[in-house]
């Protein structure tokens, strides 16, 4: 994992309620990871260039939308995705219910990542 999808996981498995994560969501939330480091990469090289960062010159001198503006939304539509599943998102939660609590929580992270 990169650096960006190592601090997405930390801060999820940190800030989801007890009980909400286990380790069958292990491979969904090193996916929604992987793209949330993605998506925060792509958005600071965007943010870096400014507005001049969203629009490109081709060869041909035709401007156009910078790849970076697509790459941005189809990683946020996929994270969408993946905290639907997880229920980190107010409409999933409501939809979820969480099982009774259990001391034994296991350490994702450990899990996955080794």
């Amino acid at each position: 994992m990169s650096e960006g999808a190592k601090e997405a996981w930390n801060y999820a498995v940190a800030n989801s309620p007890p009980g909400r994560l286990s380790a069958l969501y292990g491979a969904v939330l090193e996916r929604w990871a992987n793209c949330s480091g993605l998506y925060r990469e792509a958005l600071s090289r965007i943010n870096r260039a400014g507005v001049s960062g969203m629009i490109i010159k081709t060869p041909s001198g035709i401007l156009r939308r910078s790849p970076l503006m697509d790459v941005i939304r189809d990683l946020a539509l996929e994270m969408k995705g993946y905290e639907a599943e997880m229920g980190f998102t107010p409409a999933a939660r409501s939809r979820i219910s969480l099982p009774a609590e259990s001391t034994n929580e296991p350490d994702l992270r450990s899990e996955i990542a080794g």
